[in-house]
């Protein structure tokens, strides 16, 4: 019998840990993550001021508003973003956005914390 050996993947970046990172398919305006006892969502808005983002915190949820995210070629926040803390210690998050076309979209994330 042979032992099955684990091998759990543990990714760093300058300080960081990742604790999260993939890629969702949007059907629509808003992308909501539970993570642990948070609730993150992203909202897409489309307005006539060009490509921003902003957040507010909404009946306990982290709401980041993401204007006019209309590339194909992609946009997004590649430096990690500080939103909040996790576990005592402080979580960032990182996101890229490709749109297809209107609410079609591919939505790369990354929740990340600071290393001690």
């Amino acid at each position: 019998m042979i032992d099955t050996i684990k091998y759990p993947l543990k990714i760093t970046t300058q300080g960081y840990s990742v604790i999260a990172s993939g890629v969702v398919h949007t059907l629509g305006t808003e992308v909501k993550f539970e993570l642990a006892n948070l609730i993150i969502k992203y909202k897409f808005i489309t307005d006539s001021n060009g490509v921003k983002f902003d957040a507010d915190v909404v009946n306990g949820e982290l709401v980041i508003n993401l204007y006019n995210f209309s590339s194909s070629l992609g946009e997004g926040k590649l430096e990690p973003a500080e939103i909040g803390t996790l576990g005592g210690k402080r979580l960032f998050a990182t996101w890229f956005v490709n749109t297809v076309q209107s609410n079609l979209r591919q939505f790369n994330y990354t929740f990340l914390l600071m290393d001690d």
